[in-house]
């Protein structure tokens, strides 16, 4: 299976493509898209276009975008909100089913604590994954929400 996951932003989105089951996960790509910031339109508009562009170069089974979760200015909550939905939208014009999996979730997965820190967390995506080049902690974040993806049908296997 291959996956396309999604750490959304309002200034730069983190990417990450994995080939993969339950067991082993393997990295293909991944990397930052910088977000269009002449006004909030047309950076909408830049997400929508970079995620079609992605599934084109791609070709993933399904999108996994992180869920949302409220921090301390909500201003940000509602910008990320408006960034899933043009992820969403993109994703459902083209067919990908989609799935969220929350920031805690993925941290979970990869270091036992659903409290790490994103330096935690990218080190662990470097010993899991070895991905050929350093990622930014965007794209590390993303490859943890894809991580967290495959470990959680591990568990659905079980079950």
């Amino acid at each position: 299976m291959r996956i396309l996951a999604i750490d959304p932003g309002t200034r730069i989105l983190g990417y990450c493509v994995l080939d993969g089951d339950s067991r082993s996960q393997e990295f293909v790509a991944g990397g930052d898209i910088k977000v269009a910031r002449e006004n909030k339109q047309l950076g909408l508009l830049s997400i929508f276009e970079s995620i079609l562009e992605l599934v084109r170069e791609y070709s993933p089974d399904i999108l996994v975008v992180e869920s949302p979760f409220y921090g301390k200015n909500v201003k940000t909550l509602i910008r990320l909100g408006e960034a899933r939905g043009a992820i969403i939208i993109a994703a459902a014009l083209t067919g990908l089913d989609v799935s969220e999996v929350s920031p805690a979730e993925a941290k979970l997965a990869l270091t036992g604590n659903g409290n790490a820190t994103k330096e935690q967390v990218a080190y662990m995506i470097k010993q899991l994954l070895s991905p050929p080049h350093e990622l930014s902690t965007d794209a590390s974040d993303a490859a943890a929400l894809g991580v967290a993806f495959f470990h959680r049908m591990a568990l659905e296997e079980v079950e």
